[in-house]
């Protein structure tokens, strides 16, 4: 006994030994084409801690630069040989992992990691190192590799189909548990990939990954007119009766809740407004009498065509808030164009409907303006390019209104009818769906447009859902989002009003594009960093040859006959 317990004596001393001697961090010397991002994720850390421990580092230090790294095999001689702990012996935890999320991946019971690891009574940590008891769960072999996705806080399906463009059903196929709910810490089968389109998946996504030690300087140019406030006689009427005003007044508190927001996860932001006045005079005043060298982005001017001017007179990046049919024509290099051109909702329904034809039977059914022929034409011309395309039928209104005889006549009973509606104009739009709503129940319609203007204004949603309406568009509102509700209620909170859409356009686009500076430094590297998805805006921009940004983030919406709007791939 007395042996044994010299031995036990013995043993640990010699493993206090082996852990004094080991060093907790160790150097690294940076290789060819690393950045902090990839070593942080080679050494499973996240890229804040690794720059914490760098911190007179840059996110893409040169080769050769020598940096100070976890050691990977620290504790690990410690362990001893335990009949029932999995070969390498420790799991380290990383983040947002559970312990339910940390059974399921090695198919052992909750009860029993907690066994191995001293009941857990402090909870997981993420770098915690952990034994791993021998599997007491059977696990499937499956030679697929799957993109993952661990279960978070406020995850709903609608943000995963969003996030990952699949559906529901295809979740729900991979992960039969689904049926009974999301729980928090559950690791999802997202969709089969391979090894290298993991990789692009994962750089596909933009990830905040939030550095703190940097301040952004950012500026706000809009038209808020101030000098127009001459006497409070005066200021009533001018709140009354100019409707620029009251855009730019929303806009403005969208973006003082995404600094606001910013902020408060750490974020140094130092913001200066300039009121445009919307006069040319005062753009040039603003350009002469300021130094814009260290700003790290403009936000406006709001009409597109100034805040083209602006782009090309000083060196800072500027970024256009809303859409304007004039931004096709113009671009500057420092210049980034938030919102899709229109030429982009066309182009995405046209992939998506090549993409999924079966031999549908095509209408299209046109307003027979002078306008709208090239379109027409054009859309004809694509459709015919489909594979096996079987036929296609062109129908024009007669003094402005569509036959409805005319068009039942060109309907299928036995195949899928898909009627392609090309006009912004309310009358043809109004005739075109009261033609096609007595054949609901009879055929199998999906009305599609190429966007949802104005014109669609005054028709009935139930109409919509009976006809399986379908269209692309470059903003999105669910308010079943927990994310979205969340918006309300604080927006509503602070400002005693439910968001207008130039609220929520303002929030979207200065989130956006500052916690894209703030994660990677810049903006332009930052908008070469993913697509993201805010309140009711996607962002996906590419950069056009010698050209601007250009946000190609679009969403394509379908009803159902529930009046469900539904997000398809």
């Amino acid at each position: 006994m007395k042996r044994l317990k010299f031995l036990t004596i013995i043993f640990l001393l010699a493993t206090f030994i082996t852990v004094g001697q080991q060093k907790k961090y160790v150097s690294y010397t940076v290789k060819k084409g690393e950045t902090i991002k990839s070593i942080a994720k080679d050494y499973n850390i996240s890229t804040r801690e690794l720059l914490n421990l760098n911190p007179d580092e840059s996110r893409k230090p040169a080769p050769g630069t020598v940096i100070v790294v976890p050691n990977k095999n620290y504790g690990k001689a410690i362990i001893p040989s335990v009949e029932n702990v999995v070969k390498n012996d420790l799991y380290i935890v990383k983040p947002k992992e559970t312990e339910f999320g940390i059974s399921k991946k090695f198919g052992i019971t909750i009860d029993a990691l907690k066994a191995a690891n001293n009941g857990l009574v402090e909870g997981l940590k993420i770098g915690m190192k952990l034994i791993i008891p021998k599997p007491t769960i059977t696990i499937k072999e499956d030679s697929t590799n799957y993109l993952l996705h661990t279960v978070i806080k406020d995850d709903t399906f609608f943000n995963l189909t969003r996030r990952y463009e699949v559906s529901e059903s295809e979740l729900k196929t991979l992960n039969p548990k689904l049926n009974e709910g999301l729980k928090l810490g559950m690791i999802l089968k997202i969709k089969p990939i391979n090894t290298e389109e993991l990789e692009k998946v994962e750089e596909g996504i933009f990830e905040e990954n939030i550095d703190t030690f940097k301040a952004i300087n950012v500026v706000i140019m809009l038209p808020y007119q101030l000098n127009k406030y001459n006497d409070s006689t005066k200021v009533e009427n001018f709140k009354r009766t100019n409707s620029l005003l009251n855009i730019v007044t929303e806009f403005h508190m969208g973006t003082q809740m995404a600094i606001d927001s910013l902020k408060q996860k750490g974020v140094k932001v130092n913001v200066a407004y300039f009121d445009t006045e919307n006069s040319d005079y005062k753009l040039q005043y603003i350009v002469n009498k300021h130094n814009f060298n260290d700003t790290d982005v403009v936000i406006g001017p709001l009409f597109f065509e100034k805040a083209h001017w602006i782009a090309k007179h000083i060196n800072a990046p500027v970024l256009a808030p809303v859409f304007s049919k004039k931004q096709t024509k113009m671009s500057a290099s420092n210049l980034i164009k938030s919102a899709p051109d229109n030429e982009l909702l066309e182009e995405k329904i046209v992939n998506y409907l090549e993409k999924n034809y079966k031999g549908e039977n095509i209408i299209v059914l046109n307003d027979g303006l002078p306008e709208t022929q090239s379109r027409l034409w054009q859309t004809v011309s694509k459709f015919k390019t489909f594979d096996s395309i079987q036929n296609i039928t062109v129908i024009k209104p007669e003094k402005g209104y569509f036959d409805g005889e005319k068009v039942g006549v060109k309907l299928k009973e036995d195949a899928k009818n898909w009627v392609v509606l090309i006009t912004d104009e309310n009358v043809a739009t109004s005739s075109a769906i009261n033609s096609l709503k007595t054949f609901a129940e009879t055929y199998n319609i999906q009305l599609i447009a190429f966007n949802k203007g104005d014109n669609f204004n005054t028709i009935d949603n139930n109409f919509l859902g009976k006809l399986n309406f379908l269209f692309p568009t470059a903003d999105f509102l669910n308010m079943d989002s927990s994310l979205v509700k969340n918006f309300f209620k604080k927006y509503q909170a602070k400002n005693y009003s439910f968001p207008t859409k130039y609220a929520i356009r303002g929030f979207d686009v200065t989130y956006d594009a500052l916690v894209r500076i703030a994660t990677e430094g810049s903006l332009e590297d930052g908008l070469k960093a993913g697509k993201s998805s805010r309140i009711s805006s996607n962002f996906n921009y590419n950069k056009k040859l010698f050209g601007s940004f250009e946000n190609n983030g679009i969403y394509l919406v379908q009803y159902t006959k529930d009046l469900l709007p539904i997000l398809l791939k």
